[in-house]
């Protein structure tokens, strides 16, 4: 239904075209609240066709290879088995890692910056201990849940 506000010789109307009819040019006018049977003049009947369905083709024994390899996604490294998993809490893309293998953190500090919707996101660590593993590194895109590194 399509809503039109109309003034004519200073007089104004609310026009509502309620349903043209496709298939004999004919349309359900409101006007100011009263229906009206509408013919529309100079336009023409068109008959539509309903869509039909084609049976696909037999199979003929060809096979399709793309030319392009196709991309997978890297194997992740492994998790080690203990500590914490520190995990991506939104998806983005990996601004600096400010810890390496090995360095003792405090619970609190900034582990990796994240950019995420064009912002800058800390990940901080929720307790204190040492690096054990980085899982990632700057520039890569992440998705929320992976995780980034482990503490011990």
């Amino acid at each position: 239904m399509k809503k039109y506000s109309l003034k004519i010789n200073g007089n104004s109307y609310e026009v509502k075209i309620d349903d043209i009819n496709e298939a004999s040019t004919l349309a359900h006018v409101t006007v100011n609240g009263t229906k009206y049977n509408v013919e529309i003049e100079g336009g023409k009947a068109v008959a539509l066709k309903k869509p039909q369905v084609i049976a696909a083709p037999e199979a003929t024994g060809l096979s399709v290879t793309p030319k392009t390899p196709i991309a997978t996604k890297p194997a992740a490294a492994p998790v080690a088995a203990g500590g914490l998993k520190v995990a991506c809490p939104l998806p983005g893309t990996v601004i600096s890692i400010n810890v390496k293998e090995g360095d003792t953190v405090s619970a609190g500090q900034t582990l990796i910056v994240l950019e995420a919707m064009k912002m800058e996101n800390n990940i901080d660590a929720e307790r204190g201990g040492v690096v054990k593993q980085v899982l990632v590194s700057a520039g890569a895109t992440v998705m929320e849940g992976d995780v980034l590194l482990v503490i011990e």
